[in-house]
């Protein structure tokens, strides 16, 4: 069983193929159109698309200015792009320990990493929970840096009845192929700033001064300028139309995705295991991306996994390991605060992912839950 697999129905095949059809396959109307939902489903003056949510916070972190001599605070609990951006734009990553309860940046920790060269903060909506945005907008806002959202698992959220991505300069989206808008590959910039969104759109597409689409359609001018030192980061129609689609249902699959999380909290009945929360404040709300449990610390985690794929074919997640753990920044010695992390090392060490795609069936979400149960049983994966 593959994990979270992405929900789709004829709709996209036949929005794919018409791209393939109409011989338009590139950054075209259909990428203009999925930028244009976007903004009216989340409420964004700006919505910028492009080819990963990597890219987007990759042109955000240069749009704002962010580069040699610079820090940027982060949290340790996320995907190594987040951390990567950084180095990349050539500034310092710092890495800030977790709330243990909902597991997002805690602001206190935020507090004691900035300095002089601190320019941005990203927090990240980690498995779609809002980070605490009131107390890191106080923070950015006193020391006068910016903050750019982290929002890949978070395209639903709510913070105390505001979108999340829209507290901070810039959000960034993903729609990877497990994301709750899956179209296999991209991402988005959505900001309310319109200059930064004009210098992003730009530098997205190699800095030039009009895009392919402008430059062939009608009686449109075939010339063109290159006015910024560019990426190629743009997003293609097939993509877009798939987007386009997933947009549209993401009602239905966000009640399927309710049901499916409900059942897993009725369902799990080891109390030795931290399962996910939700916001107490009705105004504020989980995307619910992922359904993200701690295991027993007596349960190997490595056998599980192992047991769980090659016994019973049922894949989970590990969502993620603390960012110091990996092989490369441990030979670039790039965190030396790693000691100080100590929530986001144990969350790293013991956290585990089930499916929660809609497109997951009810006998896909019995049979996980009834592997957990049983495994969680099973003396061969204690820890010796």
């Amino acid at each position: 069983m593959r994990f979270s697999p992405p929900f789709y129905g004829e709709e996209e095949i036949l929005s794919a193929a018409e791209c393939i059809k109409n011989g338009w396959t590139g950054s075209g109307g259909k990428v203009l159109e999925f930028e244009k939902l976007v903004k009216e489903t989340n409420g964004f003056d700006n919505a910028i698309a492009v080819s990963s949510c990597t890219a987007a916070l990759f042109l955000s972190l240069k749009a704002i200015g962010i580069g040699e001599g610079d820090e940027v605070i982060t949290t340790a609990m996320t995907f190594c792009s987040t951390v990567n951006v950084i180095l990349h734009v050539g500034a310092k990553p710092v890495l800030c320990d977790i709330d243990p309860k909902n597991k997002n940046i805690n602001p206190n920790e935020i507090l004691k990493k900035i300095n002089k060269k601190t320019k941005a903060i990203i927090p990240v909506h980690y498995t779609g929970y809002p980070c605490d945005m009131d107390s890191i907008m106080k923070i950015a806002n006193e020391n006068k840096i910016h903050v750019i959202e982290d929002c890949a698992h978070a395209f639903e959220t709510y913070y105390k009845g505001k979108r999340c991505g829209s507290f901070g300069i810039v959000g960034c989206y993903s729609f990877y192929a497990t994301k709750n808008i899956a179209i296999g590959e991209g991402g988005m910039v959505v900001t309310n700033n319109s200059e930064i969104a004009k210098k992003i759109r730009i530098m997205s597409l190699h800095g030039l001064s009009k895009d392919a689409w402008k430059r062939f359609m009608g009686n449109q001018k075939r010339s063109y300028d290159v006015i910024e030192i560019g990426y190629k980061f743009n997003m293609t129609d097939i993509q877009a139309s798939i987007g386009i689609c997933q947009i549209k249902k993401l009602k239905k699959m966000t009640l399927i995705r309710k049901k499916i999380w409900d059942t897993y909290m009725s369902s799990i009945n080891n109390e030795e295991i931290c399962l996910p929360i939700i916001p107490k404040d009705e105004s504020s709300n989980h995307a619910m991306h992922l359904f993200n449990i701690g295991l027993p610390e007596y349960i190997d985690r490595d056998k599980f996994l192992e047991k769980a794929n090659i016994n019973y074919e049922i894949v989970f997640g590990i969502h993620y390991k603390s960012i110091p753990s990996f092989k490369i920044y441990k030979d670039l010695k790039l965190f030396d605060n790693s000691n100080e992390l100590k929530y986001s090392n144990a969350w790293g060490n013991r956290n585990l992912s089930l499916t929660i795609s809609p497109a997951v069936t009810d006998n896909e979400v019995e049979k996980t839950i009834e592997v957990l149960n049983s495994l969680l049983k099973d003396p061969e994966i204690r820890i010796s």
